[in-house]
């Protein structure tokens, strides 16, 4: 066999098409082996080279002394001596008939025929007669060229190269074309732009001559790839079969540049928008510097559409459409709901300040919903509500998210006024209509209806609303609202499943993540799970952004709750200082009752409690101008209860004990309170039946107040002299409030045995979990009555819990005590991490 000749242009000619080296040392084979018969079939799109290929195979076969004849129109095969090798260029432009007669002529075994076709157009006479020929000798195909395909070209580094393999996608034709103008503006700099600009007539030139259909298939590839997914395969097969597209019915990167600098505005536009394009297509950047209505419509939906996904790409597409002549006022709306998207309330609030909208912009209940969020999230649902009452007549929805606000700001009649406009407004359902309805219907039922029928409307609120896949702004998330009622009526579960689930499956979009953190590790503070708790909380405060006012404020509370729960008073007062100042800048509306109540209960524990008690006051008043009864004072009227626990003052508890007592009949969680509030005065008043507290105590526990029933039954248990009532009740305060080991659950649970046979860090060292926990407390320099406020022990337990200790220890004074507990604990700390990474 013949070596392959390297590529000449000087031989070919300046803009002759290049071979892919392969195609020609296949055809060169079978010219050069001598066996006959020979037949092959060329193929290729346009400009290629078949015909120059074609050509040279037949100056091959003269060369060897072999004759050949080129198939013109009027002849015909039969008519040829048997010995020739009949040449058929563009194959594909025959018809029917004539295809047949060479069918027919390959029926004689010795006929020989080398055929050069397109792939398209592909009819089933000439897949026949391809398939005839190739049974002798697979097809020779003429496809994309590559880097080894350019590799010997004069004048052409390696960066040239890959740059017009890049521009070109390898096209054949195109190839040809940008060697031939490379030259004149290649300077070694790797800048290869003046191909793409020599080159954008001679393409459109190309494009103006194909089949028309083709062509359109072609413009719309190139100006909205992704159109290439739902377009006809063979209109793209076409295209490729043209050299336009490449066989994937990709564009060419020189055809999209040549299209979009040719094709007139008006018919970029036209074919943009009718192709529906993808938020990539809008990245390309096509239809930029373009002002035209439709435009900057798509460019909006584009972005309204891609707004809970990805808030920076909205933004950017929102402001590609001012620049399309969108309406100023939609753009800086929809830039304002990106930045509340992303969680950046300020920049969404410079950017609704001073907006002016008439009752017909078409966003106007846009901009209401949004400025009334921003105001939520700031902790004033005063001023929320009041972006309500001064905007008139409001949309369905935007009467929906309206309750929720009236519900936080205490407004029974904006709330009924909002339901009202909701069940009016005949609308086709969506998913998020259906939500906001049910909203409206469950928040207007707690206040004047039955607490579990609101739950349940509240509960289906959450779910739906979670579907409809929306991230836009409203006053307070169904999901929190749901979870506040389970808990204001006792339904833990209820409040934890809701909350997970929202969590889970990105309730509300990005902006409501940290939120809905914060209230997941309340219920989970509420279900007595300290560590649950904690890594909630830490999650909502490692977000990229800082808090909202509100969410900060709601992840001082559950700093507090937790320090008040399981630390001591210096804890509990250092947690207390640094929230104070989040406390001065908030407003506790009906919806932030429950961290309200924190912080007025560690007031008062902290001695600061003058400051709280304007706010107490003033939730007091919110909670009155709903109806009697109301589920949302329910909790608020137990922390009056605390309140007056904690100031001894008994005649403080009658007025909140008898609100508990007026919604004890339809709310489970009141019944509660109003017995546990009963009990409670019998105990200050030194009367204390174990029987009576205990179920009491476990009835708080019933209704997630496990922590408040431990507190009763520790309170009681320091109120009586009967030392087998004190053990049982404190028995029941360690039961209902277990104070979790840190280490539980970082280190892996250990057998018996293992504890037994692990040998103590330093001699008579080894301490039990409850004489651990005295130590620790002793440590903190805690006396004999605050140890067993603490663990829910008495006095006379923890002084005998020490003794043994420093018998353990050999201490003989306080101060060997002090020094000796620190290096046991020390010790056995470096021992159960030994353990841990073992």
């Amino acid at each position: 066999m013949t070596p392959s000749r390297p590529f000449d242009l000087a031989t070919l000619g300046s803009v002759a098409p290049v071979w892919g080296g392969a195609a020609r040392a296949q055809l060169d084979a079978l010219i050069d082996s001598g066996d006959e018969p020979r037949r092959a079939i060329i193929t290729g799109p346009a400009g290629s080279g078949k015909t120059l290929l074609l050509r040279h195979a037949r100056r091959r076969l003269t060369d060897r002394g072999v004759t050949s004849a080129l198939l013109r129109a009027n002849s015909d095969p039969a008519e040829l001596d048997g010995a020739d090798v009949l040449f058929v260029d563009d194959a594909h432009r025959l018809d029917e008939r004539r295809l047949g007669s060479l069918i027919d002529w390959l029926a004689d075994p010795s006929a020989q025929i080398v055929v050069a076709s397109r792939p398209w157009p592909r009819t089933a006479v000439m897949r026949q007669l391809a398939d005839t020929i190739e049974r002798a000798h697979p097809a020779v195909v003429l496809g994309h060229l590559s880097h080894h395909d350019l590799a010997e070209l004069p004048g052409l580094g390696d960066a040239c190269v890959e740059a017009i393999l890049a521009l070109t996608a390898g096209t054949p034709w195109l190839v040809a074309e940008a060697i031939r103008v490379h030259d004149a503006g290649c300077d070694g700099s790797g800048d290869h732009r003046h191909i793409t600009g020599d080159l954008q007539d001679v393409i459109a030139h190309r494009l103006a001559g194909i089949d028309e259909a083709v062509a359109e298939a072609v413009v719309a590839v190139s100006l909205s790839p992704s159109s290439a997914a739902t377009a006809s395969e063979e209109l793209l097969f076409a295209g490729f079969s043209e050299g336009m597209l490449q066989r994937n019915g990709r564009p060419v990167p020189l055809v999209i540049d040549a299209v979009r600098a040719t094709l007139p505005i008006a018919r970029i536009v036209d074919l943009y928008v009718a192709s529906t394009p993808t938020a990539s297509d809008l990245e390309d950047g096509i239809v930029d510097g373009i002002s035209d209505d439709r435009i900057a419509a798509m460019l909006l939906r584009q972005g309204d559409a891609s707004l809970s996904r990805d808030a920076a790409a909205a933004a950017e597409l929102f402001r590609r459409a001012g620049r399309a002549g969108a309406d100023p006022l939609s753009v800086r709306i929809r830039e304002a709901s990106a930045a509340w998207v992303a969680g950046d309330i300020d920049t969404a609030a410079a950017l609704l300040e001073g907006i002016d909208l008439g009752t017909a912009h078409p966003d106007r209940d846009r901009a209401i919903d949004l400025s009334a969020s921003i105001w939520a999230a700031r902790g004033d649902f005063e001023s929320a509500a009041a972006v309500y009452r001064a905007s008139g007549r409001l949309g369905s929805d935007s009467a929906a998210r309206a309750a929720t606000v009236a519900l936080a700001a205490g407004d029974p009649v904006a709330l009924d006024d909002a339901k009202k406009v909701h069940d009016g407004a005949p609308a086709m359902p969506s998913t998020l209509s259906v939500s906001l309805g049910l909203v409206a219907r469950g928040v207007q039922e707690s206040t004047t209806g039955s607490a579990q029928y609101a739950l349940v409307d509240l509960v289906r609120a959450a779910e739906v609303y979670t579907a409809s896949g929306t991230a836009a702004p409203i006053g307070e998330l169904p999901a929190v609202i749901a979870t506040l009622m389970a808990l204001n009526i006792g339904e833990l579960d209820v409040a934890h499943s809701v909350i997970a689930d929202a969590v889970a499956r990105g309730h509300g979009g990005p902006w409501a993540r940290p939120r809905l953190l914060l209230w997941s590790s309340w219920v989970s503070l509420q279900c007595e799970h300290r560590a649950d708790a904690e890594a909630a909380l830490a999650q909502a405060l490692a977000t990229p952004r800082p808090l909202s006012p509100r969410d900060a404020t709601l992840a001082s509370a559950l700093s507090v709750a937790i320090a008040r729960r399981y630390g001591d008073l210096g804890e509990l007062t250092a947690q207390w200082r640094r929230a104070r100042s989040n406390v001065m800048r908030s407003q506790f509306d009906v919806l932030s009752i429950l961290p309200l109540g924190e912080f007025v209960l560690a007031a008062v524990r902290v001695g600061d409690e003058a400051r709280m008690d304007p706010h107490f006051e003033r939730a007091l008043e919110n909670v009155a101008r709903l109806s009697k009864g109301s589920v949302w004072g329910v909790p608020l009227h137990w922390t009056g209860i605390q309140r007056g626990i904690l100031r001894g003052q008994p005649d403080d508890l009658r007025p909140h004990a008898r609100a508990l007592v007026e919604a004890a009949g339809t709310n489970p969680l009141a019944a509660q309170m109003a017995q546990a509030g009963r009990v409670w005065t019998a105990v200050l008043a030194g009367k204390v039946d174990p029987d009576v507290v205990e179920a009491a105590a476990l009835g708080l526990a019933s209704v997630g107040l496990a922590w408040d029933g431990a507190r009763l039954a520790g309170h009681a248990a320091g109120r009586t002299d009967d030392k087998r009532a004190i053990s049982r009740l404190l028995a029941c305060a360690r039961q209902l409030h277990p104070r979790e080991d840190p280490r539980a659950a970082s280190a892996p649970a250990e057998s018996e045995e293992q504890t037994v046979s692990t040998p103590p860090a330093t001699p008579g060292a080894s301490l039990s979990p409850r004489e651990r926990e005295v130590a620790e407390l002793v440590l903190q320099g805690k006396t004999y009555v605050e140890i067993g406020e603490s663990i829910f022990i008495s006095p006379r337990t923890a002084e005998h819990h020490i003794a043994r200790i420093r018998r353990r220890l050999g201490a003989t004074t306080r101060s060997d005590l002090i020094a000796k507990l620190r290096a046991a604990l020390t010790a056995e700390d470096s021992s159960a991490r030994a353990r841990v990474s073992a």
